[in-house]
């Protein structure tokens, strides 16, 4: 005889992204879903974060009025002009105001990369991406009910670019009950 024996477990695994422009939505759901069937728990939570403080995890729909691409559309799509309004780009930033060579009375002269031999610094110019990810958190946790996410029909996982193209990480962590077979007595 048989008898299904819950055994806690935490798995982690960080999957890697690369974007292709400010505000773009990368869709990674089925890396989401892929990695819960995989880890075999049947009851828990994964948590996903991104270690970038201009990129955000989104649990939205991901439908092309909302954030599609502006070129295949033809106009700007709703959430992208939405975000765009609440920390335009256009707007001057202290953070953008770089203390280098080039600009010695620069406000902003921490958290730099390191100069070239010239003593430009190349920071990029993106105090309204930091802006952005007011609106958009750098963690996300979801449910997971019978060994699947749980969400709703139009839900989509997203992770959000909010500076420019760059390379993103995204650390997923499942932690729950699996059932396993063991033998009674």
């Amino acid at each position: 005889e048989y008898i299904m024996q819950p055994s806690y477990i935490v798995k982690s695994k960080t999957f890697t992204y690369e974007t292709k422009c400010r505000l773009h939505f990368v869709t990674i759901t089925s890396d989401v879903e892929r990695f819960v069937n995989e880890s075999g728990i049947h009851a828990g939570t994964i948590t996903l974060q991104t270690p970038h403080t201009t990129a955000g995890l989104w649990l939205k729909e991901a439908e092309k009025n909302l954030i599609g691409s502006e070129e295949e559309l033809g106009y700007r799509p709703d959430l992208k002009r939405i975000i765009d309004r609440f920390a335009d780009p256009a707007e001057a930033y202290h953070h953008n105001d770089v203390c280098s060579s080039s600009n010695p009375n620069g406000k902003r002269n921490t958290h730099l990369c390191k100069p070239d031999e010239n003593g430009i610094i190349p920071e990029c110019l993106n105090g309204h991406a930091h802006a952005h990810n007011m609106l958009l958190p750098s963690t996300l946790t979801m449910i997971i009910e019978n060994g699947v996410l749980c969400r709703g029909v139009w839900q989509q996982v997203l992770l959000v670019e909010l500076d420019r193209d760059r390379i993103r990480k995204v650390t997923m962590l499942v932690q729950g009950e699996t059932n396993k077979a063991s033998t009674g007595s």
